[in-house]
């Protein structure tokens, strides 16, 4: 006898539908376990996605700032240039002044000394009072000459401490802009 006789077909039927039952389950489970699978992989891809972007969104950020920066010391070196280049300026204008006040102060030297030279020749009838008058006026000549030079060479120095301070105050301005919270917070 064979074993097949033994067990009755709807005994089969229901082994075999069982079977069937259980394979069809696995392959419920199997294809749930592909889904989660999927959707897990879904997630981690997202969140790549997520991480991606906001790394963007950072550099583009530090870009900026970047660019901002290099706008600010730009606009700096460009102030700079143009305080140094001003006083630059001042600078030749008042050396340019300078060597001007010295030919004023030769040439007033030589009409003093030319005017007293001529005082002496008309001093020749009265010797003594004529003398002491023409070496007076001389005296004078040079004393006003050089009084100018020295005035004059006082205020180009003055003017140029001037400038000077121009420069720095200028320099600073342009440091604390640089420098101020409003600049860098922008």
């Amino acid at each position: 006898m064979k074993i097949l006789d033994i067990v009755p077909s709807w005994l089969w039927a229901l082994l075999l539908a069982l079977a069937l039952a259980l394979a069809g389950l696995e392959r419920t489970q199997v294809l749930k376990a592909r889904a989660d699978v999927s959707q897990a992989q879904k997630a981690v891809s997202d969140e790549k996605l997520d991480r991606q972007a906001e790394n963007t969104r950072r550099a583009l950020a530090a870009l900026d700032d970047l660019q901002r920066v290099l706008a600010m010391q730009a606009a700096h070196a460009q102030a700079q240039k143009e305080n140094v280049d001003a006083y630059e300026k001042k600078l030749a204008a008042l050396d340019g002044r300078r060597r001007a006040a010295a030919g004023d102060a030769e040439r007033m030297r030589k009409q003093f000394a030319a005017f007293a030279a001529r005082d002496r020749d008309q001093a020749a009838s009265d010797p003594a009072a004529c003398l002491r008058i023409a070496n007076r006026s001389a005296v004078l000549g040079d004393l006003a000459a050089r009084g100018a030079e020295l005035l004059e060479r006082g205020r180009i120095v003055v003017e140029g401490r001037d400038n000077e301070v121009q420069l720095l105050l200028g320099t600073v301005k342009n440091d604390r802009a640089l420098l101020s919270p409003t600049s860098t917070a922008k």
